[in-house]
């Protein structure tokens, strides 16, 4: 019985989903993992669905007729898929695991109350730890302050510019699993419980923005987000969204966090 569902999207980035579906085959549950892409954007759909199910026969492609988005896009694979998974796995296709019984580990012995998992996240590029997004919930101040930055073309580019010089240093020592108040949105592990609550308002966002989302649909049912330092996954970062200009994402950020700030922020 495939239990838990793997959603993904493809963005003009074949070769790299048919490695990542490669590397499902290796984890020692593979025959209990459905794999779920949706084409946000594909060159050849039928060339690609052909050399996808070579590597994994099991593969669900899916063809919405436009570009959906992350999360929305990846869980349109689940509603088209009809099926009723206990884990869906909503992922960013740059990443690797770390261990081969990784899904074992991330969903074993998790609390009823716990609807978000997510590992320990690694960029490969700087060393640095991805999790956790948010420990805490940020406070209306903050979110105004993002907001505002994300309004136009110039505070945008200013904000992501002053960040980059912060200095990001790999963190050392061990890291801590704890519950959280957002995970990173390249790695999402939800039990089915929160996929039914985020299949509704998912299509608000179309790409950003996503952690605080679902870090508020959480908070708003009374339940948990876990970060699991015990298990882990390298981010080879910006496979995709590196190759996306700035205006976009500008475009993109300033409409989530106004989503945002107006449903769930407001008060």
């Amino acid at each position: 019985m495939r239990d838990i569902a793997v959603a993904v999207t493809l963005y003009n980035n074949e070769k790299e989903i048919i490695g990542f579906a490669g590397s499902l085959l290796k984890q020692s549950i593979a025959d209990r993992i459905q794999l779920l892409v949706t084409c946000n954007a594909c060159k050849d759909p039928e060339s690609f669905r052909k050399e996808l199910l070579e590597v994994l026969p099991s593969a669900l492609v899916y063809e919405p007729g436009s570009n959906l988005g992350y999360l929305n896009g990846c869980l349109y694979g689940v509603r088209e898929s009809g099926q009723d998974y206990s884990w869906v796995m909503v992922s960013n296709t740059d990443i690797e695991f770390k261990e081969t019984n990784f899904f074992e580990k991330i969903t074993g012995n998790v609390r009823d109350d716990v609807w978000c998992v997510s590992p320990d996240i690694v960029l490969s590029a700087t060393g640095v730890h991805q999790n956790p997004f948010l420990a805490e919930r940020p406070s209306k101040k903050k979110i105004m302050i993002w907001k505002t930055a994300f309004s136009n073309r110039f505070l945008y580019r200013l904000y992501f510019k002053l960040s980059d010089l912060k200095p990001r240093k790999p963190q050392n020592g061990a890291m801590k699993s704890r519950y959280v108040y957002a995970v990173h949105g390249s790695c999402f592990m939800f039990r089915k419980e929160c996929v039914e609550k985020i299949l509704p308002v998912c299509k608000n966002i179309f790409m950003y923005g996503e952690e605080l989302l679902v870090g508020e649909i959480i908070r708003q049912n009374g339940k948990k987000a876990l970060f699991n330092a015990s298990v882990g996954i390298i981010h080879n970062e910006n496979q995709v969204t590196g190759t996306i200009g700035m205006d976009r994402k500008q475009k993109w950020f300033k409409n989530s966090f106004r989503y945002l700030t107006a449903n769930y922020f407001n008060k």
